[in-house]
Order: C-alpha cells, then structure tokens, then sequence
C-alpha cells in the first residue's frame, strides 16, 4: 500500500528523543517497524522549525547535521513552521529561596541573594507551599496549580508555531488527492483529531496514530485511529543513522 508519513518533529522530540542516545534517527527505519508487510512509504514528510541558539548556542548546528542526514533520504521533505521567541507574566509554584535546596532528582543549592520581588504580591512562603495539588493529579506527581495570591515573574519562553497546522493541512490535501492508500501520523497533538477524523472516516483512508510517549496516547486521538502504535526504544535503537555519512561530509554530534 501507497503510505505517506507525517511527523510532527518536536512532538517526537519531546516525548520519546529527549534525554536519550537515539536522537540521530532515521525516521523512514522507524516508520518501517511502525506498519506491517506490505506497506511502501513513498513519502515522509518532516514538520519542524529553527531552534534558537538563545538557550544552547549549539543548538542549531547540532540541528542542521540532522537535518543534513534526513535530506540523505529520498523519501523526506521537510516542511518549515516557526519559533516565536516572548516574554510573559505567569505565577510561581516553586520560588527558590537563597541557601535552600531544591529540586529532584538532583538538587541544587541556591546562591547567596536578596533574591527580592516587587509589587503587590511580595509574601515569601517556605519551600514547598507555593503550590496546591492540581486536581486530578495522581498521588507522587508533582504537578501543582498555582495559589491566588501567588508571586508573578516575568518569564522568558520559545514557541514553536505553525507545524501542526501545516501537517493538518498537508494530511487532508494529500488525501483529497488520493496520493496515498494509507497515512501515518507520528504526533500526540490533540489538535490534529479532526484532520485524522476527517482522512480516515470521511475519506476512509486507514490512519495509524503513532505516540511518541510509550503507552500515553492522548484518548481523543485513540478513538479517531484506524491503527494505534507506539514508539519503543527498541525501535528508536534500530533505526540510528550510521555516525559518519561520508557523502554530505555530516557525523553525529559528540554531545547533543
């Protein structure tokens, strides 16, 4: 069968590369182990965006090798979204204190400091009664929603805009053109539920959901799925490109 690829690039990254050693990734060996027999991807398309180099200036070098190595392979396109560097007010749940230790699961001492807030808001609560439980939060979470009178800070904060409309977009053109037989969407964005919905209800062509965060795939997107996988480290270990591609003079980077 005819098989095209979508994959949401940070939603990968942040739920099954982060933090591991496998994020030199051949995304065609990995959607590979994701179908069965018979399937032949004719196209996988690559939705992403230029990092910044503001919070690791290694980071776009670092990119542009992997992006180097993905254009090795016939199959991939890479389509461009955006980041949109901000500042914004949000409320403290945890406020470091200077000489206390926070944080797990490696702790860290706070420097010498008045480490002063301005404004209204100036209560200084010990560590650890910034927060309540946020509701529904299992036992052993941390998540926490943040108290009324809550101190504000003025943060600095990247958002990456544009890749899930521009992979919604291109899954619903692809399929008014009939130019696959099947789709594979690796992402669990919930926005993309009525794109998927519409593919593989209206235009019956089967969708395999693929969830980068093992066995978490958001409900609403399990229910539009024609097929439901998950991403295994097993396949993430399969599917590494050679450390040297000599052709493009690339290589993996030594830390990442």
């Amino acid at each position: 069968m005819r098989t095209r690829v979508y994959v949401d690039g940070f939603n990968l990254y942040y739920g099954a590369l982060k933090g591991t050693p496998f994020k030199w990734l051949d995304l065609v060996k990995l959607a590979y182990q994701l179908l069965p027999a018979g399937y032949s991807i004719t196209k996988l398309k690559y939705f992403t965006a230029r990092v910044s180099g503001i919070p690791d200036a290694g980071a776009p070098a670092r990119q542009q090798a992997y992006l180097s190595a993905l254009a090795t392979l016939p199959e991939v396109q890479i389509l461009w979204g955006t980041f949109l560097s901000k500042t914004v007010w949000r409320p403290l749940t945890n406020l470091p204190v200077a000489g206390r230790r926070i944080g797990t699961p490696n702790p860290v001492t706070m420097p010498a400091g008045t480490h002063s807030v301005s404004g209204p808001r100036t209560q200084m609560l010990p560590v650890g009664t910034y927060g309540q439980p946020a509701r529904g939060t299992k036992k052993g979470r941390k998540r926490t929603r943040p108290l009324l009178d809550a101190v504000v800070s003025e943060v600095h904060t990247m958002e990456e805009k544009g890749s899930d409309v521009n992979l919604a977009a291109h899954l619903l053109n692809d399929a008014w053109k009939k130019s696959f037989d099947a789709a594979v969407v690796i992402s669990n964005d919930t926005d993309l539920v009525t794109p998927i919905r519409m593919v593989s209800v209206e235009r019956n062509r089967p969708v395999f959901v693929v969830c980068p965060k093992g066995n978490r795939m958001a409900p609403a997107l399990a229910r539009v799925a024609s097929h439901k996988r998950h991403v295994r480290t097993s396949m993430l270990r399969k599917a590494q490109f050679p450390t040297n591609i000599p052709r493009i003079s690339v290589s993996k980077p030594a830390t990442w």
